[in-house]
């Protein structure tokens, strides 16, 4: 018997980076998982990759963008697994460096849209299948980039904690439905991050206590794991940094 047997969750961001890596470790802890993202062809391949091992994926293709596109993900998701316990939120534009006097409307509305708003989103239609599931767990990703208040990223930031936020205001609001709401800041070598900023994974890595920068399969998809199994149910409302102890706190 798996950990997650018996739960079906909802992973947005699913086609690559974090987001992929989580739905498939929550498919492999026998969860069944709506992945979704824009692109389609990503998500085959994971339903395919998936389905090699026994373990579940949907497929839905969704632009968070477009709130119509939300609300039938959702539909999707509760029409083939009959309901919803878990809300994974992974999604968020890539966004380039930019300065806060180079910063305009649109672009700011980029960041927040789809990141802050497709997180709450997301949430407000997941909110009645989480209550009835009577163990409902959400899990927000948010980011040091915003934490650290890291120079050139005040679109970027500003949407990732705005999402902590919504996440400890709902774990306050929905506590009472049976519904934990956590949020993590990951700091994780993704295959992106290792082709497009090899410099930077270095500078990163050098400054970890572990000697390390960790994958989302091996080091940061057990605490997620952990946080909305039954395990977990103790714990809402919190930030977790995985980062290897990056962010050391004395």
């Amino acid at each position: 018997m798996q950990r997650l047997d018996g739960r079906v969750a909802i992973v947005t961001g699913a086609s690559s980076g974090v987001g992929r890596g989580l739905a498939s470790v929550l498919a492999r802890q026998g969860a069944k998982v709506c992945a979704c993202a824009r692109r389609a062809e990503k998500l085959e391949d994971l339903k395919e990759e998936m389905a090699k091992e026994g373990a579940t994926i949907l497929p839905v293709t969704c632009d968070v963008t477009d709130p119509a596109q939300i609300k039938s993900a959702v539909e999707a998701c509760v029409e083939e697994f009959g309901g919803i316990d878990i809300l994974v939120n992974c999604a968020q534009g890539s966004m380039l460096y930019r300065e806060i006097n180079d910063i305009d409307e649109e672009y700011a509305m980029t960041a927040f849209k789809s990141g802050a708003l497709a997180t709450l989103q997301f949430m407000q239609q997941c909110y009645p299948y989480l209550k009835a599931s009577g163990h409902g767990r959400i899990i927000n990703t948010a980011s040091a980039a915003g934490y650290d208040g890291n120079t050139g990223f005040g679109a970027y930031g500003m949407a990732k904690e705005a999402i902590r936020a919504i996440t400890r205001i709902a774990a306050r609001e929905w506590g009472r439905d049976g519904i934990t709401a956590n949020v993590f800041l990951p700091i994780i070598a993704t295959d992106t991050f290792r082709e497009t900023q090899p410099e930077a994974l270095k500078n990163l890595e050098s400054k970890t206590l572990v000697g390390y920068i960790g994958t989302t399969e091996k080091d940061c998809a057990p605490l997620i794991v952990f946080l909305v199994s039954d395990d977990g149910a103790y714990l809402s409302g919190q930030s977790f940094m995985v980062d290897g102890g990056i962010h050391t706190h004395s």
